[in-house]
């Protein structure tokens, strides 16, 4: 009995061996650089298999890999384990490219939403640090890569030896999936009156005004107005103030709304002197939804839902973008000039093609337009070239006012990369001023309250930002001057603040995360520089219908971004403050994106009389707070999660200066949270954020 337990024992030893064996011989290695790293997404370059970011031989802290995964804050890449992997190792740390430079980020890994491993925070220079994870039942994987709180310059992390020890299928990755669950607004204004909008109007000394008192409520409203200042008068059926204020001087003036359910008031003040601007402009323009192929029927559609919809709630001004000029422009032309001509007059100066704007034929231009926006309370902008049109050039044609030819002031080895309308303007000599100044007069005649001129800050081209900001001031009518495209060099700070309106920080926005992502960085840099008639431009707000029928970059579509990052988007735009400019084809809003532009406590952040500029409290984890001091005492604060997986974000009160308890208020649901001792926290989903107004209990 003993023997032949003895030769069981023996034999059961003998099938685990053989069993152990045969699970030994079935686990693998699998390199991570094996998989499709193409579905990574990272704050700069492209994802690299056995590379660094840059394309070089990955080597960290003097120590080369022959594998790895080269990539860059802030940065994802997710993983379908499949069942089969049981172990995840590799070595971390940011690739000797960028010696001496200041990197940091930090690594994570997340299985199953659950935090696996962190790095802590990692710098150049340093040993690389090991990763060594079990992953036995976890069925997802992410890895994650951020900037350290510091911004994502010269992070160039490596997952270096990375792999998996696999014994069933093998792993592979995944494109990242943002929740798109909806997200719930407050909607809809009450009956009784309430006035909206800007509480702050800038006005040059002896130039038209024209300012549109915002008030919601049931229709008709009556307005009345006491205190205004000699020269102005309101239309108390629209509520349209305008005139013209011939004594410099601030005067606060009662603005009255009235109908049947009620009435209120609200102060304005009205600074007359040498700027405009003096809160961010807030309107429409027509290059996301049409480029350059806009015609007047699609202008005054947008510009008629605009007046009815949005500027109750201080949206009031709308732009015709991009070409207006071209009778042959529209889909597929992509701005660059097929053969013919610009219509344009006997000077040279480039007329709305009548083709498409009926209106201004027989030389009215945008005159007629002009005139019916200002009907509806609105303002009336245009986007121009920088430059002079070569085809006046070649001719030759006099400049108006003036006894100069246009090859006088053209310069034809300046010219725009991505169009061929123009030459640039020497700027330098009189013939390049007496261009300007001919065509703002023109300008000014058909009655412009808005010009964006577009190839002015990249490259920077002082000379002729500083003839336009003459041009301007001469003209007889006050405009607001916005440059474009970005990005606009930070060197350029005082120059630029001090000669245009608006400027853009950003190049062309557009409705992708990785856009929006940018743009928090943007805003970084920029910090501070903003107020009161000088605004950085975090670019236009790509929501709603855009590229209609295919006729701007990408195909027709409702926006690409989620809810969420929708909401992000106009909620770092107005605590900033941004200029905000909306792209769509407004008549085809649907009910969620009208309540994502109506919400009068969002947008009374953005325009708040204060003109205080946010800071970036805290940065962390893709976790960021700004805040912002406002009129009324309290502090308007956002929490931005700029990460791929839900974040618990915290606020502490001593980091806003506030002490005690603290009234919390949610801007976009339009309730009160609660009072809080100390510090507020909250979870804050992927890509999304909370908008808070933080004040002391009433």
């Amino acid at each position: 009995m003993t023997l032949w337990n003895g030769v069981l024992l023996a034999v059961a030893l003998s099938l685990v061996s053989l069993v152990s064996g045969l699970s030994a011989a079935r686990a693998e290695e699998v390199w991570l650089d094996s998989l499709d790293l193409s579905r990574a997404q990272q704050g700069f370059g492209k994802p690299q298999a056995n590379k660094s970011v840059d394309g070089n031989p990955i080597v960290i802290a003097g120590q080369k890999f022959e594998h790895g995964f080269g990539t860059h804050s802030v940065g994802i890449l997710c993983i379908d384990l499949k069942g089969g992997s049981t172990r995840f190792q590799a070595s971390v740390g940011i690739d000797d490219e960028v010696a001496g430079r200041p990197g940091t980020v930090e690594f994570e890994v997340i299985g199953d939403g659950k935090s696996l491993f962190k790095s802590g925070v990692v710098k150049v220079g340093e040993t690389p640090r090991p990763v060594d994870v079990d992953l036995t039942g976890v069925k997802t994987l992410m890895l994650l890569v951020g900037d350290a709180g510091d911004g994502y310059e010269f992070d160039h992390a490596v997952w270096a030896d990375a792999r998996f020890t696999v014994t069933g299928d093998k792993p592979v990755t995944t494109a990242p999936t943002i929740n798109k669950e909806p997200v719930l607004l407050a909607s809809g204004a009450p009956p009784e009156p309430r006035i909206n909008g800007t509480r702050l109007v800038g006005e040059v000394t002896g130039k038209p005004l024209l300012y549109s008192i915002a008030a919601t409520g049931d229709r008709p409203v009556t307005f009345s107005a006491t205190d205004l200042p000699d020269g102005l008068k309101l239309d108390s059926k629209t509520g349209v103030i305008t005139g013209v204020v011939t004594k410099p001087g601030t005067y606060v003036a009662s603005l009255h709304a009235r109908n049947d359910r009620g009435a209120t008031e609200a102060k304005l003040t009205i600074v007359v002197g040498d700027k405009v601007a003096l809160t961010p402009p807030l309107g429409w323009n027509s290059y996301d939804a049409f480029n350059d192929g806009v015609t007047e029927s699609e202008f005054r559609a947008n510009a008629d839902y605009l007046a009815k919809v949005l500027q109750p709630h201080g949206w009031d001004t709308v732009v015709i973008d991009y070409r207006w000029y071209d009778p042959g422009a529209g889909p597929g032309e992509n701005g660059n000039r097929r053969p013919g001509p610009l219509a344009m007059d006997a000077f040279g100066r480039l007329q709305p093609a009548p083709n498409r704007f009926p209106s201004a034929a027989e030389g009215k231009g945008f005159k007629v337009l002009a005139d019916s926006a200002h009907a509806l309370g609105l303002k009336f902008g245009i986007h121009i070239m920088r430059g002079i049109p070569r085809q006046a050039v070649i001719r030759n044609l006099p400049i108006e006012g003036s006894d100069f030819k246009c090859a006088d002031a053209g310069n034809p080895k300046n010219t725009c990369g991505w169009n061929n309308d123009m030459y640039g303007v020497d700027a330098s000599k009189t013939a390049g001023q007496a261009w300007y100044d001919s065509i703002f007069r023109q300008y000014a005649e058909w009655g412009l309250d808005f010009v964006k001129v577009d190839d002015l800050s990249s490259p920077y081209a002082t000379l002729e930002i500083e003839a336009i900001r003459k041009a301007i001031d001469k003209c007889g009518r006050a405009i607001v001057f916005s440059t474009s495209p970005g990005e606009t060099p930070i060197q350029q700070a005082d120059h630029i603040k001090s000669h245009a309106n608006m400027w853009r920080m950003s190049g062309d926005f557009w409705d992708e995360w990785r856009s929006l992502n940018h743009s928090f960085d943007l805003a970084f840099r920029w910090m501070g520089v903003g107020g009161q008639g000088h605004w950085p431009d975090e670019d236009m707000i790509t929501v709603g219908h855009l590229s209609v029928n295919g006729r701007c970059v990408g195909p027709d579509r409702r926006t690409n971004f989620t809810q969420a990052e929708q909401q992000t988007m106009l909620t770092l735009w107005s605590i900033l403050p941004s200029p905000m400019m909306l792209g769509a084809d407004l008549p085809d809003n649907d009910p969620w994106t009208e309540a994502l532009l109506t919400n009068d406590e969002v947008i009374a952040v953005s325009q708040d009389s204060l003109v205080a500029a946010a800071t970036r409290v805290s940065q962390k984890d893709g976790l960021e707070v700004w805040s912002r001091p406002l009129q009324d005492g309290s502090l308007a604060v956002a929490l931005f999660n700029r990460g791929f997986v839900d974040r618990p974000a915290v606020v502490r009160w001593q980091d806003l200066k506030l002490a005690g308890k603290q009234s919390v208020r949610d801007l976009w649901q339009q309730k009160v949270l609660g009072s809080f001792e100390g510090q507020f926290s909250a979870l804050v989903r992927p890509h999304g954020t909370l908008f808070l107004r933080v004040s002391a209990p009433k």
